[in-house]
């Protein structure tokens, strides 16, 4: 009712070591490969809003075609604020190397 032996061996997988394992995910996920460009947004915020603004708003997430970053303020002026300096933000987004395609700025 069982396999042969050696088919049966054939089958059997070895477990992967937890190192292994952890270099296959970063692999096949591109961990650590190249930058989105919400991670360069991010990573640039307190030069492209100030520092005093930073800390009252975030990006959020690029849009599916990458055009849109969507910005959380913190309260109601700060999102006037940002209305505000709109122009000067996009292009201070598109000044940082590979966020040239960001056109659009969606603050709530």
């Amino acid at each position: 009712m069982n396999l042969p032996q050696d088919r049966a061996e054939r089958k059997m997988k070895h477990p992967l070591a937890m190192v292994d394992l952890v270099e296959k995910v970063w692999e096949d996920w591109g961990i650590g490969e190249e930058q989105t460009i919400e991670s360069l947004i991010s990573g640039n915020w307190e030069k492209i809003v100030g520092r005093d603004m930073a800390s009252k708003c975030a990006p959020t997430n690029l849009s599916k075609d990458g055009k849109t970053i969507q910005i959380r303020a913190a309260s109601s002026t700060i999102k006037q604020e940002l209305t505000f300096r709109r122009t000067e933000i996009l292009k201070k987004i598109q000044s940082v190397k590979g966020c040239n395609t960001v056109t659009q700025l969606r603050i709530f």
